[in-house]
């Protein structure tokens, strides 16, 4: 029976307590918000033991949404889209700690993803990049020798994840009295590097490797072009496992003047979207693969998914800025426009009936997108 309390002279019988099963609280705490796991892991012994299984933290990431990370020269904020398909969508701002990452000032930091980490990057004369879980404050540095480093993958077709670096050497050419920037492979395992042999008719891979990667099943991938047809634009990607370059997509994009826009992203975890920014025209369109990666196979097939409203879009701050993230939920994107060179770095939230912004940072800084989640970072040499 349930006990009584005698509230203002009304005595009120209470409920009998409910205990939940164990695999039912499992999957609530599995679906919740990072910040509120965080908090939980604090109630009891057997919720903070979670924080150690592997299967509860992959379902968690599962659940997760994926949220902009925002990296400037003293802060790091987590930024969730909340409320993304509704009639008043915004954004929640969240500082994250990151006290134990290597700060300088004078130095141009990049924020990349792999797998569920993320890699603060630096230009070519530091000697120094990591791999990067803010929630858990785990930090893995790695030093080598001046090295741009574009991105992180691993052997998809072993069981246990290697983890190597692609990335360029920029190398003194004494014969033409200047500097050449070669390819190469960082091997995390053994802290050794191994270049890679790249055709002189393919001299633009070097300078599509030091532009802004995506990673997707342990390989990256770039909006690459042709140096005999540079106006036209393809999806390069780098197989990790045979350490070769390939083209994802042959289906040309073209671009005609320098302020257009081909940004590649990861739509829906396993799938790409593409956004087309026509500098002339204003127009902005979004497409997506048909099938996820893995099932594409001699054709990949984009179909359109929208075009966007561009009548409250800054096309100044758009078409003019290198540096966009982007997420698309549905019919609703939203944007990370500037930091890189940009003095404002700006959110937007844009569908056909909607336009609004959110004002970051002016401090030098850089963004991508990125899955919050409590999974510890790989050992990387044996």
């Amino acid at each position: 029976m349930g006990q009584c309390l005698c509230l203002q002279g009304r005595v009120i019988e209470q409920q009998p307590r409910v205990k939940l099963p164990w695999e039912l609280e499992e999957e609530i705490l599995s679906r919740l918000p990072p910040h509120s796991l965080l908090r939980f892991k604090t109630v009891c012994k057997r919720w903070n033991a979670l924080s150690n299984d592997k299967l509860f933290l992959t379902n968690h990431l599962s659940h997760s949404r994926p949220h902009f990370i925002f990296h400037t020269n003293t802060k790091t904020y987590s930024i969730d889209m909340v409320g993304p398909n509704s009639i008043d969508p915004r954004i929640e701002l969240r500082e994250l700690p990151s006290s134990d990452l290597p700060y300088d000032e004078k130095m141009d930091y990049t924020v990349a993803t792999c797998d569920e980490f993320l890699i603060p990057m630096c230009n070519y004369w530091n000697k120094e990049t990591a791999l990067w879980n803010p929630w858990l404050r785990q930090v893995i540095r790695i030093e080598f020798e001046p090295f741009l480093v574009s991105g992180f993958g691993y052997d998809n077709t072993s069981r246990e994840k290697v983890y190597k670096m692609l990335g360029v050497f920029r190398c003194r050419n004494n014969v033409q009295r200047g500097y050449q920037e070669r390819v190469a492979i960082y091997y995390c395992a053994t802290n050794t590097f191994k270049f890679l042999d790249i055709p002189d008719e393919d001299l633009s891979i070097a300078h599509t490797v030091t532009r802004r990667s995506v990673f997707l099943n342990g390989n990256l991938y770039w909006v690459s072009y042709n140096h005999q047809t540079p106006y036209e634009y393809f999806i390069l990607s780098f197989d990790f496992s045979r350490e070769v370059f390939k083209p994802f997509c042959l289906r040309p994009c073209l671009r005609k003047d320098i302020s257009d826009q081909l940004i590649l992203a990861v739509y829906k975890r396993d799938r790409f979207s593409l956004l087309k920014g026509c500098y002339k025209t204003r127009n902005i369109e979004i497409l997506v693969t048909k099938k996820n990666i893995e099932r594409c196979e001699e054709e990949v097939v984009w179909i359109h998914l929208m075009t966007l409203p561009t009548d409250n879009l800054p096309s100044r701050v758009f078409f003019m800025s290198d540096c966009i993230s982007y997420l698309v939920f549905d019919k609703t994107i939203f944007m990370c426009c500037g930091g890189c060179g940009s003095k404002v770095a700006c959110i937007y939230i844009v569908r056909k009936d909607l336009c609004k912004e959110f004002q970051i940072g002016s401090d030098k800084c850089s963004h991508c997108v990125y899955t919050p989640n409590f999974i510890s970072l790989p050992l990387l040499r044996n």
